[in-house]
């Protein structure tokens, strides 16, 4: 760590606010005391915001993160984007009669069809769209899934039967 470092090559610190040394073993002794109870403080807030998040996604609400197709609520639910939820659902259309994350991409390529940042959708981003369950209405979360409390833009059927074909 930054203290054990500092004494390691003979820098000493000095804390006017706190009257604190490392030339001592008191000053020492505070200064451990102190980065012990920072810690603390750190992992506590780290659970807090963890526990947070699982209890979000418990109640259906995605808890991270920003999904093509959808927006925020006030309310921290997700609405639909319509603009780009008739992309996604193109998107599953074309694999499930293409089978080619490629003539996906160059599909939308030809359409003139581009991602929220005004690229081309790539291979890789195909894929992850028709990988995220949240589509089919559903919320993952640190290995828990649970219904999601949004509308679903492609149905679990369309979802499974794509994603059998990309596995298979």
């Amino acid at each position: 760590d930054f203290i054990a470092a500092c004494v390691e090559k003979g820098i000493k610190i000095h804390s006017v606010a706190e009257n604190i040394s490392t030339d001592t073993p008191a000053g020492m002794f505070m200064v451990n005391c102190l980065l012990s109870v920072n810690q603390y403080a750190v992992d506590n807030i780290r659970s807090l915001v963890k526990g947070g998040l699982n209890t979000m996604a418990k109640s259906g609400l995605k808890a991270t993160g920003s999904v093509y197709g959808y927006e925020r609520s006030d309310d921290k639910s997700l609405k639909v984007v319509e603009s780009e939820s008739v992309v996604v659902s193109k998107i599953f259309k074309l694999y499930s009669e293409h089978k080619s994350l490629g003539k996906v991409a160059e599909s939308l390529s030809r359409q003139k069809i581009e991602t929220r940042r005004g690229k081309p959708f790539s291979r890789m981003t195909i894929k992850n769209i028709l990988n995220n369950k949240t589509y089919a209405g559903r919320i993952v979360h640190n290995g828990m899934e649970t219904k999601g409390i949004h509308k679903p833009i492609v149905s679990t059927r369309m979802w499974n039967r794509c994603n059998q074909m990309l596995s298979g």
